[in-house]
């Protein structure tokens, strides 16, 4: 018993390096995937966590096999192309926010995009614990809406209300398909909507779960999200390895590759190598991580299940350098907010089991 325990706490200390989760949420997931392995496969596990790992930045791979089953058991990684589409989306959407976020004055505090993830080890699917300060600009760049016939957001996106939390989901996929935004009332939510409907002229329904319309199937066959959509969800399930960040900019760039920028947090060596462990890094067999410059690092990632080969681009700005994009106006965005959370007898539809 000790020695599963000891287990139990090495593994759920590493996943708290990438999800950031509390124990309420670590602990049983820890616990509940390492009481699916075999004892040989813990064996194995012992040993890799036993064991340097760093070569593995340079291509070599030393370790004991790891399977599947052992990385999912620590965190595990969406298989679905749906469940994938969906998470990149969101990540994509996570990483325009920066400039809806940037204060207006020349004090900067840290505002990390999220507090928490939890990818759920038993259906595959993530919660995401937001602030309103991150979750409605996100809001504003992810919810569909046609202009002049063309879609901007996540085309088949849709939105239902849970009690405790509110559940995103595509049109065109079943009900394992989700990423649920925890904690979040029917009123912040109402007051999301508010904020994001001033910055698009666009207004939604507090539920919507309407069939595909027209332009979104010309959005849907055409491509949903740019990039490689497996390699946006293993970093958005891993998204608290940066650590608090001032700001944070994520972006595809070219079909194969992803590049994420922040300030503050970890450095970007401290997260290539976090991003290649071989229990709770990004999925793949063989990975090769060049320096770029100060504080910049490209890894190339080989051999993940059937996915092609994919790059992502590291990179951490200094505290003292000019953020690369441009503030984005949100007062009146802000005002329309406030005014829904404190508006009197806000009625809630009922919410769905």
């Amino acid at each position: 018993m000790a020695h599963r325990l000891s287990l139990v706490r090495r593994l759920g200390e590493l996943r708290r390096l990438y999800t950031a989760e509390t124990d309420s949420t670590l602990w049983p997931a820890v616990t509940t995937g390492i009481a699916s392995l075999t004892d040989q496969s813990r064996t194995t596990i012992r040993d890799v966590l036993d064991t340097g790992f760093e070569t593995r930045l340079l291509g070599e791979n030393s370790l004991p096999p790891v399977d599947d089953r052992m990385r999912c058991a620590v965190l595990s990684d969406a298989t679905d192309p749906a469940q994938q589409q969906l998470e990149a989306a969101v990540l994509f959407a996570l990483g325009r926010t920066a400039p809806y976020r940037w204060p207006a004055t020349s004090v900067v505090a840290p505002m990390p995009v999220c507090t928490m993830v939890h990818p759920d080890i038993k259906d595959m699917r993530t919660v995401l614990h937001l602030r309103p300060a991150a979750a409605a600009p996100m809001l504003a760049e992810l919810l569909p809406h046609a202009v002049n016939g063309r879609v901007h957001g996540m085309p088949g996106l849709r939105v239902s209300l849970r009690r405790r939390h509110v559940r995103l989901c595509l049109a065109d996929s079943g009900e394992s398909v989700s990423v649920a935004l925890a904690g979040t009332s029917f009123r912040q939510w109402s007051a999301m909507l508010a904020f994001a409907g001033v910055l698009t002229g666009h207004e939604w329904p507090p539920v919507f779960e309407d069939p595909l319309s027209a332009p979104e199937r010309g959005a849907i066959a055409a491509g949903c999200v740019p990039g490689p959509a497996w390699l946006a969800s293993a970093l958005f399930r891993r998204l608290r390895v940066l650590g608090t960040t001032v700001w944070l900019t994520v972006r595809e760039d070219g079909p194969t590759c992803i590049r994420v920028e922040w300030c503050g947090g970890r450095t970007a060596a401290q997260v290539a190598t976090a991003l290649v462990h071989p229990l709770a890094g990004l999925p793949g067999d063989v990975f090769t991580a060049t320096r770029d410059g100060a504080d910049s690092v490209t890894v190339t990632i080989e051999g993940a299940a059937d996915w092609a080969a994919a790059t992502v681009i590291l990179r951490r700005a200094s505290l003292s350098a000019s953020p690369p994009f441009d503030r984005i106006d949100t007062v009146d965005a802000w005002k329309a907010f406030k005014l829904v959370m404190a508006q009197p007898h806000l009625v809630s539809p009922k919410p769905a089991a």
